[in-house]
């Protein structure tokens, strides 16, 4: 009767040995087989936008001219950093450089589009933000998930359209800009 129970606690283990290296397997071998590769491009683009009043574009990506001169970054990452450190972070990250409420509030869609080398033309979707008026600055992630996959040239379409109702006024304005920028996958 001992060696039938030993038998069967024996199995048992074996089994939940079996399924730990099965989930293992799965949280192993899933990024790679979305991104189709171990390691990933990831490009980064930086921009600001003032919302005081009128919606204004600064930063890496913006000259007094209109001329967008993009500073963008292009890095390689095994999918492992991409998909469990970066991809959670979002396709843009905000940073309230010099933001105040009390002078009024702003509420911001940005829409994106990427254009890849192929013609192909990716909606990167809608990112709203709500509160202050002010200075923010905008990084944008770009990597397989959003078309950037192979090398070559691509294209980031950026438009921002802003409600902006300052302190002491009774209605809003609306405003928009925009601009496109290049950026090279090696």
């Amino acid at each position: 009767m001992r060696s039938g129970r030993s038998i069967v606690v024996k199995r048992n283990m074996m089994a939940i040995i079996v399924i730990v290296v099965i989930v293992a397997a799965t949280i192993l071998l899933t990024p790679i087989a979305l991104a189709g590769a171990v390691t990933v491009p990831v490009s980064q683009i930086a921009f600001s936008e003032n919302t005081t009043g009128s919606v204004s574009l600064g930063g890496g990506c913006y000259n007094p001219d209109m001329v967008v001169l993009c500073n963008s970054t292009t890095s390689s990452m095994t999918v492992y950093q991409y998909y469990f450190l970066t991809r959670p972070g979002g396709v843009v990250r905000n940073t309230d450089t010099n933001v105040n409420s009390t002078a009024g509030s702003a509420n911001i869609t940005i829409t994106m589009f990427v254009s890849t080398p192929a013609g192909q033309q990716v909606k990167l979707g809608n990112t709203t933000i709500s509160g202050g008026v002010g200075n923010r600055t905008e990084m944008v992630y770009l990597s397989v998930d959003q078309g950037v996959r192979a090398s070559g040239q691509y294209t980031l379409t950026v438009s921002i359209d802003a409600s902006i109702k300052l302190a002491g006024s009774t209605k809003s304005s609306t405003v928009a800009a925009g601009f496109e920028t290049t950026f090279k996958v090696p």
